[in-house]
């Protein structure tokens, strides 16, 4: 009979330096012996960073069993047994069983033959499976015991420090009075420096305009920093420690991912990882929970700060706005800068600035037209769209209390109007919250979909199962009452004296000496933001015509999220 082999290899963990020399080894002397006993075909499966005793999916192992099925394989080489499977054996034998009636003969190079018919082979088979399910259960064990103490004694077990720490060996006595060896994170003088200088530099020229064109950065950007860092020969942590990322420069990603880490203000946190689709984690960092005391639901302070708490909060802010139109002053121009103002072609429009002030425009920034969309230029006054837009806002506060379908707008308003002027340490902190809610009641649904399908069905899953439920029914139950102490605090009113002045509506809210005639545009920005959540801009009615700025501006103002998608609050022009 022909005989067609499979060679699988496996390693639990790619090597460091990249060598891969296990599957190496295990293929070489798996395709000798697979010769050796005069084998037609040769197929070589390997899985590479997958356990066998997780239970993880192996794309090649998985590969091989279904050859095995359709009698394209009828030997199966091995280095170990434990190649094959490190699960329960309750679980795996099962599936040798089957391999074995199928006549497909499995060879461990190191434990022997295994065939169909031989009852001491099966026995001894199972004896080598139960073996290394035993070694990884241990090993495993052992791992999370040494995890389990050196967390209690203070360790970080991170893996790599943060930016701005390093990790120091100490020893310390568990509670038998016995010394352990853990791993502390304590500063990293030189790139404390790093963050704390570019800190300065945000604060620094953050509000300062932004001209963009010619190659320019602006100073107080993430894009800006990098590029002068990587000018001034400030190396990377990559550039310091490691060898293949010595050629590494500064990136604005990598950038942000270090200010936003909490333990730049001391805070003990957790960093959250991406998932993929088939919902494995990855080594990407998306985001970080803050550690807080489970009674007051304060953040744990754990290391002394690099950048202190009130002001990371206030870089968090900063952080938050980061993105296009957002972060620094683009210009002079008012609705250019706030992602709210769009071309019909649901394009962004941006400012031109012309010789003379009133001969400023936005245009749609759109460079070629698609299928049933305008053709030709798309501008607007940029001083006309600019009163007008101011106008429509003062009509709706002066209408108020005429008019009782602004109150939604006015709420929403009022609300935008608190987070401005809210301390970023409260709004960091609501942020925060929210979050740990959201991962307590999505670990709660995933628990009871667990427990649906049978899996706490013993007495000893049963007490897991109810003490679970309870840790992340208190931790929803404390989210709730800080988020709801949050919110009893004062509401700030709008400032709507300010903005109007003595006389209104006779007097002209945007005339000569008003508040909106001499605010800064930063002001003016922050107010247009209160009210408005997108402006559209049509094009003329045709070349060489003008048309009335209000037959072309569509205005959708602001609505509390809870109000109807389908119902956006614009008012007809």
């Amino acid at each position: 009979m022909a005989v067609h082999a499979a060679v699988y290899g496996r390693q639990s963990a790619g090597r460091a330096n990249k060598s891969e020399v296990s599957t190496a080894t295990q293929r070489t002397a798996g395709v000798a012996e697979a010769t050796r006993r005069g084998a037609d075909s040769i197929t070589t499966y390997e899985d590479l960073g997958i356990s066998a005793f997780t239970g993880d999916a192996r794309p090649d192992f998985d590969r091989m069993i279904k050859d095995c099925l359709a009698g394209r394989i009828n030997l199966i080489v091995v280095y170990y047994v434990s190649r094959l499977t490190r699960r329960d054996p309750l679980e795996s034998i099962p599936l040798v069983t089957e391999l074995l009636n199928l006549g497909v003969t499995i060879v461990s190079l190191t434990e022997g033959e295994f065939r169909r018919g031989n009852l001491m082979d099966l026995i001894h088979l199972i004896m080598r499976l139960d073996a290394a399910h035993n070694e990884s259960k241990n090993k495993r064990d052992a791992v999370q015991g040494a995890k389990r103490t050196a967390l209690e004694l203070g360790g970080y077990l991170g893996g790599k420090p943060p930016y701005g720490f390093r990790m120091v060996p100490v020893t310390r006595m568990n509670s038998e009075g016995k010394p352990v060896g853990i791993q502390l994170l304590e500063h990293e003088p030189d790139e404390v420096r790093v963050v704390q200088d570019v800190w300065r530099t945000i604060k620094k020229h953050k509000g300062e305009p932004y001209k963009p064109g010619g190659g320019r950065r602006h100073p107080g950007s993430l894009t800006g920093i990098c590029s002068q860092m990587t000018t001034d020969g400030i190396p990377t942590r990559g550039q310091t420690i490691g060898k293949e990322t010595k050629d590494s420069v500064w990136d604005p990603k990598t950038l942000m991912r270090i200010l936003r880490d909490p333990r730049v203000a001391g805070y003990a946190a957790t960093p959250l990882y991406k998932r993929r689709d088939d919902g494995k984690l990855t080594s990407a960092i998306e985001g970080y929970r803050i550690e807080r005391d489970p009674e007051t639901m304060k953040p744990i302070v754990t290391y002394p700060p690099i950048i202190p708490p009130d002001e990371w909060h206030e870089l968090q802010e900063w952080l938050d706005g980061r993105g296009q139109g957002k972060g620094l002053s683009r210009g002079h121009a008012l609705l250019s800068a706030m992602e709210a103002l769009f071309c019909e072609c649901d394009a962004f429009m941006t400012s031109h600035r012309a010789t003379t002030p009133n001969k400023g425009s936005y245009r749609c920034r759109r460079r070629r037209a698609l299928p049933g969309q305008h053709e030709g230029d798309c501008t607007i006054s940029q001083k006309t769209l600019d009163q007008y837009v101011a106008r429509r806002i003062f009509a709706l506060i002066q209408s108020a209390e005429e008019d009782p379908e602004t109150a939604d707008i006015l709420a929403e308003a009022t609300r935008r109007y608190a987070a401005q002027t809210e301390d970023p340490e409260l709004t960091g902190e609501r942020r925060s919250l929210l979050a740990e809610r959201a991962d307590a009641r999505q670990a709660l649904e995933e628990l009871y979909d667990r427990e649906e399908a049978g899996d706490y069905d013993d007495p000893v899953g049963r007490r897991r199962f109810r003490e679970r439920k309870a840790r992340l029914l208190g931790v929803m139950e404390r989210t709730e009452a800080r988020l709801s102490e949050l919110e009893s605090a004062a509401t700030p009113a709008l400032p709507i004296h300010l903005w109007l002045a003595p006389g209104a509506p006779a007097v002209d809210p945007i005339g000569p000496g008003s508040w909106w005639d001499t605010a800064p545009i930063e002001d003016k920005r922050a107010f247009v933001k209160l009210f408005i959540e997108r402006i559209t801009i049509s094009k003329s009615a045709g070349p060489g015509k003008s048309s009335p700025v209000e037959t072309r501006t569509r205005i959708q103002f602001v609505r509390p999220s809870k109000a109807e998608e389908d119902e956006p609050a614009e008012l007809a022009t």
